[in-house]
């Protein structure tokens, strides 16, 4: 089996606020320090010169591409390399530049990967209705959280969910099995994270017009087999947007004092 690292960073991105104090190349410190011993495979993608000189001289890659095809086109173009490469028993982690890791991750993802089909080790503040922030649809549904089931593993605790972003674990079987809904994203405007997860995890329909739109897809793939995406509690991982922070997250990932909005008033 080959553990594989599909990494996407870039110069432009999404705007967002991100954590004070840290940057696109202590994450890849961190996920290169996190992942010894794993496979390597980089895309660059509308990456300015001293990014690129940096990743040049400073990582030895497996594999580094440069593009220029936006954030949905750069991931599609490391499904391509994974369906290239790939066996069935391989595991792929597509992750994005804005993520820190503890300790336990690599374990965790294969762990994650005997109960479900998709692993991600970022649990999002906004599936739980207890959080200040905006609520996912299909948790303010319910008193506390969205709908779950919860597994118990040797080493982690870990619950289902409806959605993770565009960081996530897979085998190299369900990568295959999956590549016609994800092809989407070759040529997507935008990313379709949240819509792909909710028709490929079966989500229960909403009369909204995001899911309306939805349903051209939800029906082209109705045949598809329901997947399952675990998330790993509590995280061990941390998306660096600091909307989403949650209480104990500066201490747990060794974060520098964030100046919270909540504080600032």
């Amino acid at each position: 089996m080959r553990k594989i690292i599909l990494f996407r960073i870039s110069s432009k991105g999404y705007p967002k606020v991100k954590v004070d104090g840290i940057n696109k190349y202590d994450s890849l410190k961190n996920l290169v320090e996190t992942f010894k011993g794993w496979e390597f495979i980089c895309v660059a993608d509308n990456c300015d010169s001293d990014l690129i000189q940096n990743l040049k001289s400073n990582y030895q890659f497996d594999q580094l591409i440069e593009t220029s095809l936006g954030n949905p086109g750069s991931f599609w173009k490391l499904y391509e390399i994974a369906l290239e490469i790939g066996k069935e028993d391989d595991l792929f982690y597509f992750i994005e530049d804005d993520y820190l890791h503890l300790p336990q991750a690599p374990q965790a993802l294969e762990e994650g990967l005997r109960y479900f089909d998709y692993v991600t080790l970022y649990d999002h503040p906004d599936k739980y209705k207890l959080s200040s922030l905006p609520v996912n649809p299909y948790a303010k549904r319910n008193r506390y959280s969205e709908s779950t089931e919860v597994v118990e593993g040797p080493t982690q605790w870990w619950r289902t969910s409806n959605s993770t972003t565009m960081t996530f674990a897979v085998t190299g079987k369900t990568l295959k099995a999956d590549a016609d809904l994800w092809a989407i994203t070759k040529t997507a405007k935008k990313d379709f994270d949240y819509d792909n997860f909710c028709i490929i995890t079966k989500q229960p329909f909403m009369a909204r017009s995001r899911y309306f739109k939805q349903m051209p897809r939800r029906l082209k793939f109705w045949s598809k087999p329901k997947r399952y995406l675990g998330i790993c509690i509590p995280s061990l991982a941390l998306h660096l947007e600091q909307a989403y922070l949650k209480p104990g997250d500066e201490a747990r990932f060794s974060l520098p004092p964030q100046a919270h909005p909540s504080k600032l008033k």
